[in-house]
């Protein structure tokens, strides 16, 4: 699995930036529910998430309503292997990494 972080735009024209999920292939399998919140442990850390978040206005704007019906569409087993969701400061701590770490 891999993640990202993407810009959203919802049915309302409000836009966010989300965690996302896909497998290798590319194809979308989750989305963080809530919208990214720019903490950090350490500057370094939340210099880190900033420069991912910058990242995300480099790939066309997700719409929350289509991403929904996409993961909606999903086999029941794929759905049932993904459906905990966690974000990426939990995977890192329980990891251990550092964002100062990752380049």
């Amino acid at each position: 699995m891999i993640w990202t972080y993407r810009v959203f735009c919802d049915n309302k024209g409000h836009y966010s930036i989300r965690e996302v999920f896909s497998e290798r292939d590319g194809q979308l399998i989750a989305y963080g529910k809530s919208p990214v919140a720019v903490l950090g442990n350490s500057p370094e850390e939340l210099r880190q998430l900033i420069q991912w978040c910058k990242e995300a206005f480099e790939l066309p704007v997700l719409s929350l309503e289509e991403v929904d019906a996409q993961i909606a569409a999903l086999p029941a087993s794929s759905k049932a292997e993904h459906s905990q969701n966690v974000s990426l400061q939990q995977v890192m701590t329980e990891l251990d990494i550092h964002a100062d770490s990752v380049v």
